[in-house]
């Protein structure tokens, strides 16, 4: 089973118009790893413009550019192979 490596948008909060980013790593989880997030439970797609997401086999990086209030929340990487899935959250605070 995939294991991620704890993260999380630091202790201070963002203030509005700040750019912040977060890195879901996997330390351990045979690939192909499937790697996704979620903004408080729901999955962040390509429609976001406003959340780049990148990354590699092991790895996924969100990124906002300018956070504002609506980016105030609960931010969740999921990753998943065949032997099973875990998830890890981390909430983001914005002035």
């Amino acid at each position: 089973t995939p294991q991620i490596i704890p993260f999380s948008f630091g202790d201070e909060p963002s203030n509005s118009g700040d750019s912040v980013s977060t890195t879901c790593s996997i330390s351990k989880g045979d690939s192909p790893l499937e790697i996704g997030w979620a903004f408080n439970g729901e999955p962040i797609t390509q429609q976001r413009t406003d959340i780049i997401i990148t990354g590699g086999k092991r790895h996924s990086t969100l990124a906002i550019d300018s956070v504002a209030a609506r980016h105030s929340g609960e931010y969740t990487c999921s990753a998943s192979n065949r032997a099973g899935g875990t998830s890890h959250s981390a909430v983001l605070a914005v002035n």
